[in-house]
């Protein structure tokens, strides 16, 4: 049996792609419901559609561009983007793996291993410890997997905390904003993403001071400091040097940093990641070489791209807007989106030769 630990959208894509390859699979979720609490913007590009077919009742809205402000700069750029019901989205991937036949237990908490082929679960709603064997054990338990660290991989991440709520706030329901600011959103930025004309979801990354620098973002956006729920959280920075395996224990998603550095964003590489990782269960390979052959290179661009970004002065996000106003740049950022971030990069520089200069600073 395949015990998989968390049942976040990187563990139910496993489990649904395991079982689906005739894998007894069983995910142990320590939570009550699958999807809560939601600690997720839930924007993410088409890419989405190469994996997994979203029903619409996960739909909350679909954006057709994005408007991007500096300090002196506002452009606006073609997308597809999808906003997402987070919690709709994950219980959905759970439905999946269930009906490909993966067995669900919540309030079903790990709490280490017995030997190399058991792991002990507490099962909270009887407050019981049991022993359960299992030949493969995943945590895809988030980044500070209790997984990674019982078999000695997990490290402590570079991390951001994005501090996001709901608020009222009416917004052009095809578009999205993000901001950046040296002063306002240091080594990040901040977005407000409509999920209804009169609710948005705004939000913002940030390394410390975080509470501080959302309420002055509130502040400045909807005049005033009224928060409707809080959707708040950690995300860690892709590190290439994680072990993500050893032996029979396998770490993916948040656990084993799977996050684009750029934007915080992890949905679409973790779900990458549960094929690379399914079929090396399936077929005994190495996970580590297979995902640095599949994935490892554009996870690490996009980390290059964020030190990168994280020098940024206001003077060089204006400039780099002023670059991506014009309509060759934007017919490019229509075509590639950020999780392509390796063909991306090449088109900018092919229509707009003054990007090599940010590649350079970036390498």
């Amino acid at each position: 049996m395949i015990a998989i630990i968390g049942a976040g959208p990187a563990g139910t894509n496993l489990a649904y792609l395991l079982a689906k390859a005739g894998k007894e699979v069983a995910v142990f979720e320590e939570h009550s419901e699958v999807g809560s609490p939601v600690q997720c913007t839930g924007i993410i590009t088409h890419s989405i559609d190469r994996f997994v077919k979203l029903p619409q009742k996960v739909i909350a809205n679909k954006c057709g561009r994005v408007v991007v402000v500096s300090k002196n700069k506002r452009i606006d750029a073609r997308v597809s983007e999808i906003v997402m019901w987070r919690n709709l989205f994950d219980r959905f991937m759970a439905e999946r793996a269930v009906d490909a036949g993966a067995k669900l237990f919540l309030n079903h908490q790990f709490f280490g291993f017995d030997g190399k082929n058991k792991i002990k679960i507490k099962d909270k709603k009887n407050n019981k410890t049991k022993e359960i064997a299992a030949g493969d054990i995943v945590g895809a338990d988030g980044p500070s997997s209790a997984v990674g660290k019982a078999a000695g991989i997990g490290r402590k991440f570079d991390f951001y905390i994005g501090m996001q709520a709901k608020v009222r706030l009416s917004m052009d329901m095809n578009e999205f904003e993000t901001y950046f600011s040296n002063k306002d959103f240091p080594e990040f930025f901040g977005w407000a993403v409509p999920e209804s004309e009169k609710i948005a979801r705004l939000g913002l990354g940030a390394r410390a001071n975080a509470k501080e620098l959302f309420y002055r973002l509130i502040k400045k956006r909807t005049g005033k400091e009224e928060v409707l729920c809080w959707e708040s959280g950690i995300f860690p920075i892709h590190n290439p040097k994680q072990v993500i395996q050893k032996g029979n224990v396998y770490l993916i998603g948040d656990a084993a940093s799977h996050v684009k550095a750029t934007t915080g964003g992890g949905i679409i590489p973790s779900i990458k990641a549960g094929y690379t990782l399914a079929d090396c269960i399936v077929r005994k390979k190495d996970y580590q070489k297979a995902f640095m052959l599949q994935s490892g290179k554009e996870l690490r661009l996009h980390l290059k791209i964020r030190k990168m970004l994280n020098r940024f002065t206001d003077s060089d996000y204006d400039y780099l807007l002023g670059l991506m106003d014009s309509e060759k740049v934007k017919n490019v950022l229509d075509k590639y989106d950020r999780d392509t971030p390796i063909p991306l990069v090449l088109n900018l520089i092919m229509k707009e030769p003054r990007f090599l200069k940010y590649v350079r600073f970036a390498l």
